[in-house]
């Protein structure tokens, strides 16, 4: 075994050694320097014995790697530390953003460098990370100067993951939640950073515009690290397939642009610019996508094999990662325990280890039944699909047991199916988003970007529907420690027996099979007819649909007229839900919608429009008029003002006419709005009816029954086919008077599953059901719900 490898390994057993037993026992540091002193005298006193200062190098290595834990460890009675305030409660602090926020669909994660803090009236310079949780809007970047208010908290412990360690293991030690945030100057942050964060946001906006969800989203993870906007039940779906390395940054992202980076500067430049440039190319690429522990373990090995390659030497791969593992925990020792790294390591060191074997096994069985030639180009294409994912799994199935207590049996079938699509994917998807970047070329653009939108969209397909089988993935009561150790260890042994003395070295792929231009242009064609087909079949089919979204606790409504007219109502309380179902319900290539309908401005029904705003062009905007201080809001008008997107104010007595007859009408608000106790929002909701022929539709947004009573006063025709029914079945609304005017033959309830408020309320349920032969649907257990209607008859399809 190299002299690396085993000091690497000596450096590691130093690092859990500090972790397990110097540390919790009180070791002082003195005691490790003394104990370092040996090493250094066997290393001096027996120079020309190789045993003897190998022996030597390994244990100084060892007490090394213990000093520098003990030194990577915070002094929480230091009163510049920020973590010395902790649970002290409420403060105030000043700091800079210092990194890449974390967006989520209802709040930001900001990592916050803390200058200053000011408890019980008293003012201290501290220093020190804090992960603050704002809300998402108004929304702040790196280098903002904020002054931070709220409970400064130690990360709190849950029974089955230790937030605390968690976030220590990135340098944080202090935690402020619901903060208040008051932006007091910008651009505080270095020059490099804000460009490259800079670009990350182009980036990120670009392939949101160009591609719908969930689609968009993978494809962010895929390229840019950013997995913030993946519906949780999609990435749980990858969790279960043994999928989700592909929506992580991994060696084989960094490994293709290594390679595209190394092919086209090699042509352009030749090949010393192009060494130098692949390097930058590789570092800006990990830097940009987060430079998390995986991610700069990966960019490290691709850049040593660049090296290699460069210097006309062949890579030895596991000596290269065992450097790269020794210096990345020696520049942050706490990555050791980083479950990402752990796994990336794992799989990496899996590939090196038993691919050559696995192959060999693979090779022998194809050639028994049929040619060797053939036998060679199944091998190619195996490879990639199967064996270098069965390979990696070895050593990081105990890892996955350990952490999360799940096996998944369909893994090796759902990565031979999607795998294949994952190349292209990313280099498609790269393209497109460069070209959209330059303002003229986004049509272009969104061109490229359907190859890798249909990609993605069968990949999804494929991890949803082996998700769905029974025993895709089995639950395992966790590992403990000793355990990991005893299976490492027999795996070690194993392969030792198997090899004796042959080494496994470098990765098995010499490359695509013969004729790869062949399969390229066939592939490249039987994509492009695949589009074709899907664009003629989601054209408008000349009836009208109303499709009531599941977008979780709020509403959202999508209305697509026989003609191919869109209009959105309400955007529900999550983004990613929004665009997700948009994305099933809209053509793949229709990124615009003619016009947004806000009935009112309650963050159930508004969250999900700021995203909208972002990724769609948009032709109008119509809601009563009554302002808000809601943050939300606030960005709505925003992005309203600064794509100039016309908004208009409508009142009782307004319609629309959408063309063909069809007629979308204003009911409520009055003209005066409403005003008094009980008049906030909800009672001052547009409520639409649209009509055409014979059908008919109520929309009623969260009107309470003091709105319904208004409606009853008016003489306005009430009745429909279809009830929204008001505020997700609250028991403030849907009074008996006002479904007996309705009289509907569909109500449908737009609600959360389990949701807080108890919603809907069983004596709205019991009164809809009194009301006459009316069917009850409901969003919670049903999921979208679609309407469809030629103006005469009318038919309803349901998502489950």
């Amino acid at each position: 075994m190299p002299p690396l490898v085993l000091v690497a390994i000596a450096w590691v057993a130093g690092l859990l050694s500090a972790h397990h037993w110097f540390v919790p026992l009180g070791v002082e540091p003195l005691s490790l320097v003394l104990l370092g002193l040996i090493p250094v005298a066997a290393i001096v006193l027996w120079p020309r014995d190789h045993q003897m200062r190998l022996a030597g190098f390994c244990v100084l290595a060892f007490v090394l790697a213990a000093l520098r834990y003990e030194s990577a460890l915070p002094e929480l009675d230091d009163p510049g530390l920020l973590a010395h305030y902790n649970d002290q409660g409420w403060v105030e602090l000043e700091g800079v953003v210092d990194g890449y926020p974390d967006v989520r669909d209802t709040w930001t994660n900001l990592k916050v460098e803390a200058q200053s803090i000011e408890i019980a009236g008293r003012h201290h310079a501290v220093r020190g990370t804090v992960l603050v949780r704002a809300p998402r809007f108004p929304e702040h970047h790196y280098g903002d100067r904020l002054q931070v208010s709220g409970l400064l908290e130690t990360p709190p412990e849950f029974v089955d993951f230790s937030y605390r360690e968690y976030l220590a293991r990135k340098g944080i030690h202090s935690y402020v939640n619901y903060a208040r945030l008051v932006k007091m100057e910008s651009g505080q942050g270095n020059p490099f950073w804000a460009a490259l964060f800079s670009v990350k946001d182009l980036a990120r906006d670009t392939l949101a515009r160009l591609v719908p969800d969930p689609e968009a989203s993978l494809l962010q993870g895929i390229l840019l690290g950013i997995r913030s906007g993946i519906p949780d039940d999609l990435y749980e779906d990858y969790n279960t397939t043994g999928t989700s390395h592909i929506i992580v940054i991994s060696g084989s992202n960094i490994t293709f642009i290594a390679a595209l980076f190394a092919l086209a500067f090699r042509r352009l430049l030749g090949p010393q610019r192009a060494y130098w440039l692949t390097i930058t190319g590789i570092t800006l690429y990990v830097l940009l996508v987060g430079a998390d522990a995986a991610v700069v373990r990966a960019g490290i090995m691709g850049g040593l094999f660049v090296t290699a390659i460069a210097l006309g030497r062949r890579s030895t791969a596991y000596v290269s990662l065992f450097a790269t593992m020794l210096v990345l925990t020696l520049i942050t020792p706490m990555a050791l325990w980083d479950v990402g790294f752990q796994l990336s390591f794992a799989a990496t060191l899996g590939l090196i280890l038993f691919a050559p074997a696995i192959q060999r096994l693979f090779e022998h069985g194809l050639v028994r039944v049929s040619s060797p030639d053939r036998a060679r180009r199944v091998l190619r294409f195996l490879n990639d699909a199967l064996i270098l994912t069965l390979a990696a799994q070895i050593l990081t199935i105990p890892l996955v047991i350990t952490h999360f207590g799940r096996f998944s049996l369909v893994a090796p079938l759902a990565n031979l199916l999607i795998l294949p699509a994952q190349p292209p994917i990313m280099g498609l998807g790269g393209a497109a988003s460069i070209t959209g970047m330059v303002p003229f070329l986004e049509p272009v653009a969104r061109a490229i970007a359907w190859f890798p939108w249909l990609l993605l969209a069968y990949t999804n397909a494929v991890v949803r529907w082996m998700a769905g089988w029974p025993l895709a993935a089995i639950e395992i009561d966790r590992a403990s420690a000793g355990w990991l150790v005893l299976i490492y260890t027999s795996l070690l042994l194993l392969l030792w027996a198997w090899t004796r003395r042959r080494e496994a070295v470098g990765r098995v792929w010499n490359g695509l099979a013969a004729g790869k231009a062949s399969v390229f242009i066939l592939g490249g064609a039987a994509v492009m007819a695949i589009l074709a087909w899907l664009a003629v079949l989601q054209l408008p089919d000349r009836k009208l649909h109303v499709t009531l979204l599941d977008v979780g606790q709020g509403d959202a409504v999508l209305i697509s007229t026989p003609t191919g007219q869109q209009i959105l109502i309400d955007g529900g309380p999550s983004p990613s839900d929004l665009t997700s179902a948009l994305g099933k319900q809209m053509p793949f290539w229709d990124r615009s919608i003619d016009l947004l309908i806000m009935t009112h401005p309650d963050a159930d029904h508004i969250s999900g429009l700021v995203e909208v705003l972002d990724r769609y062009e948009i032709g109008g905007w119509l809601d009563n008029g009554r302002p808000d201080d809601d943050a939300t809001y606030g960005e709505c008008m925003a992005r309203l003002e600064e794509a100039k997107v016309p908004r208009h104010t409508v009142r009782a007595g307004d319609s629309l006419d959408l063309g063909q007859g069809i007629v979308l009408e204003v009911l409520h608000p009055p003209p005066k709005l409403m005003s008094g106790t009980e008049a906030d929002d909800n009672n001052n909701s547009l409520v639409l009816r649209l009509v055409w022929g014979e059908a008919e539709f109520l929309l009623t947004g969260d009107i309470g029954t003091e709105a319904e009573k208004l409606l009853l006063a008016s003489n306005q025709e009430l009745s429909a086919d279809l009830l929204k029914v008001a505020h997700h079945g609250s028991g403030g609304s849907s009074c008996n008077e006002f479904l007996t005017a309705v009289a509907p033959v569909y109500a449908v309830i737009s609600v959360g599953e389990e949701n807080q408020f108890g919603h809907p309320d069983e004596e709205v349920l019991e009164r809809l059901a009194s009301t006459g032969d009316v069917t009850v649907l409901r969003t919670d257990t049903e999921g979208t719900i679609e309407f469809t209607t030629d103006g005469r008859q009318m038919w309803v399809q349901t998502e489950r």
